[in-house]
Protein backbone atom coordinates (compact mmCIF):
# COMPACT_ATOMS: atom_id res chain seq x y z
CA UNK A 1 0.00 0.00 0.00
CA UNK A 2 2.85 2.37 0.80
CA UNK A 3 4.49 1.74 -2.59
CA UNK A 4 1.16 2.19 -4.39
CA UNK A 5 0.72 5.48 -2.51
CA UNK A 6 4.12 6.68 -3.73
CA UNK A 7 3.08 6.00 -7.31
CA UNK A 8 -0.16 7.89 -6.75
CA UNK A 9 1.71 10.89 -5.35
CA UNK A 10 3.82 11.02 -8.50
CA UNK A 11 0.82 10.60 -10.80
CA UNK A 12 -2.15 12.44 -9.26
CA UNK A 13 -2.66 15.44 -7.03
CA UNK A 14 -5.51 13.67 -5.24
CA UNK A 15 -2.97 11.83 -3.07
CA UNK A 16 -3.82 14.31 -0.29
CA UNK A 17 -7.35 12.92 -0.13
CA UNK A 18 -6.06 9.33 -0.10
CA UNK A 19 -3.66 9.95 2.78
CA UNK A 20 -6.28 11.73 4.86
CA UNK A 21 -8.87 9.06 4.06
CA UNK A 22 -6.65 6.25 5.33
CA UNK A 23 -5.73 8.27 8.41
CA UNK A 24 -9.41 8.98 9.10
CA UNK A 25 -10.22 5.28 8.85
CA UNK A 26 -7.44 4.33 11.26
CA UNK A 27 -8.70 6.94 13.74
CA UNK A 28 -12.30 5.78 13.35
CA UNK A 29 -11.32 2.18 14.19
CA UNK A 30 -10.02 3.39 17.55
CA UNK A 31 -13.25 5.24 18.33
CA UNK A 32 -15.20 2.15 17.26
CA UNK A 33 -13.24 0.13 19.87
CA UNK A 34 -11.55 -1.92 17.14
CA UNK A 35 -7.93 -0.95 17.80
CA UNK A 36 -5.43 -3.80 17.58
CA UNK A 37 -1.67 -4.12 17.22
CA UNK A 38 -2.26 -5.18 13.61
CA UNK A 39 -3.76 -1.77 12.91
CA UNK A 40 -0.69 -0.11 14.43
CA UNK A 41 1.72 -2.14 12.32
CA UNK A 42 -0.26 -1.72 9.10
CA UNK A 43 -0.75 2.05 9.39
CA UNK A 44 2.79 2.71 10.64
CA UNK A 45 4.34 0.85 7.71
CA UNK A 46 2.01 2.57 5.25
CA UNK A 47 2.67 6.04 6.66
CA UNK A 48 6.45 5.74 6.94
CA UNK A 49 6.97 4.13 3.53
CA UNK A 50 4.39 6.32 1.79
CA UNK A 51 5.52 9.60 3.34
CA UNK A 52 9.25 9.03 2.83
CA UNK A 53 8.59 8.05 -0.78
CA UNK A 54 6.25 11.00 -1.36
CA UNK A 55 8.86 13.43 -0.09
CA UNK A 56 11.19 12.30 -2.88
CA UNK A 57 8.81 13.75 -5.47
CA UNK A 58 10.15 17.26 -6.24
CA UNK A 59 6.78 19.03 -6.29
CA UNK A 60 5.84 17.50 -2.92
CA UNK A 61 9.02 17.88 -0.87
CA UNK A 62 8.38 18.50 2.82
CA UNK A 63 4.69 19.33 2.39
CA UNK A 64 3.51 16.12 4.18
CA UNK A 65 5.13 17.53 7.33
CA UNK A 66 4.32 21.20 6.74
CA UNK A 67 0.97 21.53 5.01
CA UNK A 68 -2.07 21.76 7.28
CA UNK A 69 -3.96 19.75 4.65
CA UNK A 70 -1.67 16.76 5.28
CA UNK A 71 -0.93 17.08 8.98
CA UNK A 72 -3.85 14.89 10.11
CA UNK A 73 -2.24 11.58 8.99
CA UNK A 74 0.87 12.55 10.95
CA UNK A 75 -1.21 13.15 14.09
CA UNK A 76 -2.89 9.77 13.63
CA UNK A 77 0.55 8.16 13.28
CA UNK A 78 1.71 9.72 16.56
CA UNK A 79 -1.52 8.72 18.31
CA UNK A 80 -1.13 5.09 17.24
CA UNK A 81 2.41 4.99 18.65
CA UNK A 82 1.01 6.10 22.00
CA UNK A 83 -1.79 3.54 21.86
CA UNK A 84 0.61 0.73 21.00
CA UNK A 85 3.01 1.69 23.79
CA UNK A 86 0.14 1.53 26.30
CA UNK A 87 -1.04 -1.73 24.74
CA UNK A 88 2.39 -3.28 25.29
CA UNK A 89 2.33 -2.13 28.90
CA UNK A 90 -1.16 -3.61 29.33
CA UNK A 91 -0.07 -7.03 28.13
CA UNK A 92 3.17 -6.90 30.08
CA UNK A 93 1.71 -5.80 33.43
CA UNK A 94 -1.88 -7.09 32.93
CA UNK A 95 -3.39 -3.65 33.51
CA UNK A 96 -7.11 -3.19 34.10
CA UNK A 97 -9.31 -1.12 31.79
CA UNK A 98 -9.20 1.87 34.17
CA UNK A 99 -5.41 1.76 34.44
CA UNK A 100 -5.13 1.52 30.65
CA UNK A 101 -7.29 4.62 30.27
CA UNK A 102 -5.25 6.57 32.83
CA UNK A 103 -2.02 5.41 31.21
CA UNK A 104 -3.23 6.63 27.82
CA UNK A 105 -4.06 10.04 29.25
CA UNK A 106 -0.71 10.27 31.05
CA UNK A 107 1.39 9.33 28.03
CA UNK A 108 -0.67 11.55 25.72
CA UNK A 109 -0.10 14.59 27.92
CA UNK A 110 3.63 13.87 28.25
CA UNK A 111 3.99 13.57 24.47
CA UNK A 112 1.51 16.25 23.42
CA UNK A 113 2.89 19.13 25.48
CA UNK A 114 6.43 19.10 23.97
CA UNK A 115 5.05 18.61 20.45
CA UNK A 116 2.59 21.48 20.89
CA UNK A 117 5.37 23.72 22.22
CA UNK A 118 7.64 22.92 19.28
CA UNK A 119 4.82 23.46 16.78
CA UNK A 120 3.98 26.81 18.41
CA UNK A 121 7.58 28.01 18.13
CA UNK A 122 7.91 26.86 14.53
CA UNK A 123 4.69 28.59 13.54
CA UNK A 124 5.22 31.86 15.38
CA UNK A 125 8.93 32.25 14.59
CA UNK A 126 9.23 30.67 11.14
CA UNK A 127 5.63 30.40 9.87
CA UNK A 128 6.39 26.71 9.31
CA UNK A 129 2.88 25.40 8.62
CA UNK A 130 1.22 26.67 5.47
CA UNK A 131 -2.49 27.58 5.36
CA UNK A 132 -5.05 25.44 3.50
CA UNK A 133 -5.42 26.20 -0.18
CA UNK A 134 -8.40 28.16 -1.50
CA UNK A 135 -9.89 25.00 -3.02
CA UNK A 136 -9.73 23.15 0.28
CA UNK A 137 -11.28 26.07 2.14
CA UNK A 138 -14.04 26.06 -0.47
CA UNK A 139 -15.02 22.56 0.67
CA UNK A 140 -15.94 23.85 4.12
CA UNK A 141 -16.79 27.51 3.49
CA UNK A 142 -19.53 28.55 1.07
CA UNK A 143 -18.17 30.02 -2.14
CA UNK A 144 -18.68 33.77 -2.31
CA UNK A 145 -19.25 35.57 -5.57
CA UNK A 146 -16.30 37.67 -6.68
CA UNK A 147 -18.14 39.74 -9.27
CA UNK A 148 -16.00 38.25 -12.02
CA UNK A 149 -18.33 36.16 -14.24
CA UNK A 150 -15.44 34.03 -15.47
CA UNK A 151 -14.55 32.99 -11.92
CA UNK A 152 -18.08 32.71 -10.54
CA UNK A 153 -19.23 30.50 -13.42
CA UNK A 154 -16.47 27.92 -13.00
CA UNK A 155 -18.21 24.57 -12.68
CA UNK A 156 -15.90 23.26 -9.99
CA UNK A 157 -17.27 25.85 -7.56
CA UNK A 158 -20.81 24.57 -8.00
CA UNK A 159 -22.27 21.67 -6.00
CA UNK A 160 -23.09 18.45 -7.83
CA UNK A 161 -26.73 17.75 -8.64
CA UNK A 162 -28.68 14.56 -9.26
CA UNK A 163 -28.03 14.72 -12.98
CA UNK A 164 -24.26 14.88 -12.43
CA UNK A 165 -24.33 11.82 -10.16
CA UNK A 166 -26.41 9.86 -12.69
CA UNK A 167 -24.19 10.89 -15.59
CA UNK A 168 -20.84 10.02 -14.01
CA UNK A 169 -21.85 6.99 -11.90
CA UNK A 170 -24.23 5.58 -14.54
CA UNK A 171 -25.76 2.19 -13.59
CA UNK A 172 -24.00 1.98 -10.22
CA UNK A 173 -25.89 5.14 -9.17
CA UNK A 174 -28.99 3.00 -8.49
CA UNK A 175 -27.12 0.03 -6.96
CA UNK A 176 -24.61 1.67 -4.61
CA UNK A 177 -27.18 2.77 -1.96
CA UNK A 178 -28.18 -0.86 -1.41
CA UNK A 179 -24.53 -1.83 -0.90
CA UNK A 180 -24.13 1.06 1.52
CA UNK A 181 -27.06 -0.21 3.61
CA UNK A 182 -25.78 -3.82 3.50
CA UNK A 183 -22.41 -2.73 4.95
CA UNK A 184 -24.20 -1.99 8.24
CA UNK A 185 -25.53 -5.56 8.49
CA UNK A 186 -22.09 -7.12 8.89
CA UNK A 187 -19.78 -4.76 10.76
CA UNK A 188 -16.11 -5.20 9.93
CA UNK A 189 -13.02 -3.06 9.39
CA UNK A 190 -13.48 -3.29 5.62
CA UNK A 191 -17.15 -2.33 5.72
CA UNK A 192 -16.46 0.56 8.08
CA UNK A 193 -13.94 1.85 5.53
CA UNK A 194 -16.53 1.72 2.74
CA UNK A 195 -19.06 3.56 4.91
CA UNK A 196 -16.61 6.27 5.96
CA UNK A 197 -15.20 6.65 2.44
CA UNK A 198 -18.66 6.99 0.88
CA UNK A 199 -19.83 9.56 3.43
CA UNK A 200 -16.72 11.74 3.05
CA UNK A 201 -16.63 11.46 -0.76
CA UNK A 202 -20.33 12.30 -0.99
CA UNK A 203 -19.85 15.35 1.23
CA UNK A 204 -17.00 16.67 -0.92
CA UNK A 205 -18.81 15.99 -4.19
CA UNK A 206 -21.86 17.82 -2.86
CA UNK A 207 -19.63 20.88 -2.45
CA UNK A 208 -17.81 20.72 -5.80
CA UNK A 209 -19.13 18.96 -8.88
CA UNK A 210 -15.68 17.97 -10.11
CA UNK A 211 -15.17 15.86 -6.97
CA UNK A 212 -17.82 13.37 -8.09
CA UNK A 213 -14.74 11.52 -9.33
CA UNK A 214 -13.98 10.63 -5.70
CA UNK A 215 -17.22 8.68 -5.53
CA UNK A 216 -16.27 6.45 -8.47
CA UNK A 217 -14.16 3.83 -6.62
CA UNK A 218 -16.37 3.54 -3.54
CA UNK A 219 -19.58 3.54 -5.57
CA UNK A 220 -18.18 0.64 -7.60
CA UNK A 221 -17.24 -1.19 -4.40
CA UNK A 222 -20.69 -0.64 -2.89
CA UNK A 223 -22.29 -1.81 -6.11
CA UNK A 224 -20.14 -4.94 -5.92
CA UNK A 225 -21.31 -5.54 -2.34
CA UNK A 226 -24.95 -5.33 -3.41
CA UNK A 227 -24.48 -7.60 -6.42
CA UNK A 228 -22.39 -10.05 -4.40
CA UNK A 229 -25.00 -10.40 -1.68
CA UNK A 230 -27.74 -10.78 -4.29
CA UNK A 231 -25.75 -13.47 -6.11
CA UNK A 232 -25.09 -15.34 -2.85
CA UNK A 233 -28.69 -15.29 -1.67
CA UNK A 234 -30.43 -15.82 -5.01
CA UNK A 235 -27.97 -18.05 -6.88
CA UNK A 236 -25.04 -19.55 -4.99
CA UNK A 237 -26.73 -20.72 -1.77
CA UNK A 238 -29.94 -22.03 -3.43
CA UNK A 239 -27.86 -23.86 -6.06
CA UNK A 240 -25.70 -25.44 -3.36
CA UNK A 241 -28.77 -26.58 -1.44
CA UNK A 242 -30.36 -27.93 -4.61
CA UNK A 243 -27.29 -29.94 -5.54
CA UNK A 244 -26.94 -31.15 -1.96
CA UNK A 245 -30.51 -32.45 -1.94
CA UNK A 246 -29.65 -34.92 -4.74
CA UNK A 247 -26.49 -36.22 -3.06
CA UNK A 248 -26.41 -39.02 -0.49
CA UNK A 249 -25.78 -37.78 3.06
CA UNK A 250 -22.28 -39.29 3.06
CA UNK A 251 -21.23 -37.02 0.17
CA UNK A 252 -22.65 -33.79 1.59
CA UNK A 253 -19.76 -31.77 3.07
CA UNK A 254 -20.16 -30.95 6.73
CA UNK A 255 -19.42 -27.53 8.16
CA UNK A 256 -16.00 -27.23 9.65
CA UNK A 257 -16.90 -26.49 13.28
CA UNK A 258 -13.26 -26.40 14.38
CA UNK A 259 -12.45 -23.73 11.84
CA UNK A 260 -15.42 -21.66 12.98
CA UNK A 261 -14.33 -22.05 16.60
CA UNK A 262 -10.84 -20.82 15.74
CA UNK A 263 -12.27 -17.78 13.97
CA UNK A 264 -14.49 -17.05 16.97
CA UNK A 265 -11.48 -17.28 19.31
CA UNK A 266 -9.51 -14.87 17.12
CA UNK A 267 -12.41 -12.42 17.11
CA UNK A 268 -12.68 -12.65 20.91
CA UNK A 269 -8.95 -11.98 21.30
CA UNK A 270 -9.19 -8.94 19.02
CA UNK A 271 -12.19 -7.67 21.00
CA UNK A 272 -10.25 -8.08 24.24
CA UNK A 273 -7.31 -6.16 22.77
CA UNK A 274 -9.62 -3.43 21.52
CA UNK A 275 -11.37 -3.10 24.87
CA UNK A 276 -8.06 -3.34 26.74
Amino acid sequence: AGLAYIYMVAAWGGYVFVGNMIGAHAASLFFLMRYTSKLHRAYSLFYVIGTVGAMQVPVVGWSPLKSTEQIAPLLVFCALQILEYVEVQRRKHKLSALKVFLKRVQVTVLVLLPIAAIAFVLQTQYNYFGPPSARVRGLFVKHTRTGNPLVDSVAEHQPANKQAYQQYLHNVYDIAPYGFALCFLRWSDANSFLILYSVIAYYFSSKMARLVILLGPVASALGGVALGVAADQLLIYPSARLVGSFLPPSLVPEEDDEEDDEEDEEDEEEDEDANG
